[in-house]
């Protein structure tokens, strides 16, 4: 009978490698999330505002491109009374039971991308009358802008989901990144995260904004009921614009006459998000931090401007703007003040220094 080999152990790595191994991670995950940042937060959306700033100025558009019943001004499928928001909801997840108040209870997904719609239908509206309403308190955007969030509201798609914890799972998810960049590849659409939960933290929001752009390679606009940070903008649920573009073609369209062209399809249900995705993930980053902190600081250092980068407030509400003036700006709430992270991570810092250490 032969003898039993001895049992070899496993080589486990020591402790040097492990923490190289961490170490190379961090700087990967580093790069990956500023990348996105560049390629978004700058580059694209440097391109994107310049589309604005021409239709702003050379390629004016005026008012009545439109007609009252067009499906971008009314939100409803040629030839019919059903609202086009439900059929581009791409992607839900199950209705969650944990709300921020304990006695909230969320409407329905149709009611809630609904309003959503509607909300920015209003704002076409706006852009339909001739003789056109004044630029002022009864029309605030130019009608270019007005007319941007028809290709957004009508021709977008959107994803639902419960809290921002919720939607950072999957966004954190390659899978689920690689069919959303799919979805928008395919069909050349906007895409708008929006929220059930309505009780939220302004400066959660920010930071997932944040999230959001660093995981994607667009550009994120932050909207809700609730405190504004960044950029955002009033909106009846929380919503997230991820601006990929789309909307260029749709307006350049409009603006040489073709307003039946720009009316899109609803999206063929089923195309789309029919995996099983999301994973854990971390709490947010430094650099999303930083990231969210310097952009809100930018719209706080602007006062009453505010987070109107294309219209000036100070004309569209000269009321509001004299008490601004009268009272130095103390009565202004203006954006949901965000910590400085390289503070926070210097005031730890000392903390952790040893009593008589210099």
């Amino acid at each position: 009978m032969a003898a039993s080999e001895p049992s070899v152990s496993p080589v486990r790595p020591s402790a040097a490698r492990l923490e190289k191994a961490r170490k190379r991670d961090r700087v990967k995950e580093a790069f990956f999330l500023t990348q996105n940042v560049v390629r978004g937060n700058v580059l694209h959306n440097t391109g994107g505002a310049f589309h604005v700033m021409r239709l702003l100025s050379i390629h004016k558009m005026p008012a009545g491109l439109l007609a009252p019943e067009h499906p971008w001004v009314t939100g409803l499928l040629p030839n019919s009374e059903e609202p086009i928001w439900p059929r581009n909801l791409v992607f839900r997840t199950p209705v969650g039971t944990q709300w921020a108040k304990a006695d909230y209870v969320p409407e329905p997904d149709e009611a809630i991308v609904g309003k959503v719609g509607r909300f920015l239908a209003a704002m076409v509206r706006k852009s339909v009358a001739t003789p056109e309403i004044p630029h002022g308190p009864q029309r605030r955007m130019p009608h270019a802008i007005n007319y941007l969030h028809g290709a957004v509201h009508y021709n977008g798609l959107s994803l639902l989901f419960n809290t921002f914890a919720e939607a950072m799972q999957y966004l954190a998810d390659t899978r689920f990144r690689q069919e959303l960049r799919r979805l928008i590849r395919q069909e050349g659409r906007e895409v708008t995260l929006v929220f059930r939960e309505r009780n939220y933290d302004p400066q959660e929001f920010a930071y997932f904004s944040a999230f959001v752009m660093s995981h994607l390679p667009w550009f994120a606009n932050v909207n809700g009921a609730g405190r504004k940070v960044m950029w955002g903008n009033p909106s009846p649920y929380p919503a997230v614009n991820i601006i990929n573009g789309a909307w260029v073609a749709d307006i350049s369209r409009l603006r040489h006459g073709d307003a039946l062209g720009i009316v899109r399809p609803p999206v063929e249900a089923g195309c789309y998000f029919q995996g099983d995705y999301g994973v854990p993930t971390r709490d947010f980053h430094s650099l999303e931090r930083l990231h969210a902190y310097l952009i809100n600081q930018w719209v706080r250092r602007r006062g009453f401007r505010g987070g109107l980068y294309f219209v000036d407030r100070r004309r569209i509400e000269p009321e509001r703007y004299q008490q601004y003036l009268a009272s130095d700006g103390q009565q202004w709430t203006g954006n949901q003040p965000l910590p400085n992270p390289l503070r926070q991570r210097w005031l730890r810092w000392r903390a952790k220094r040893k009593p008589g250490q210099p």
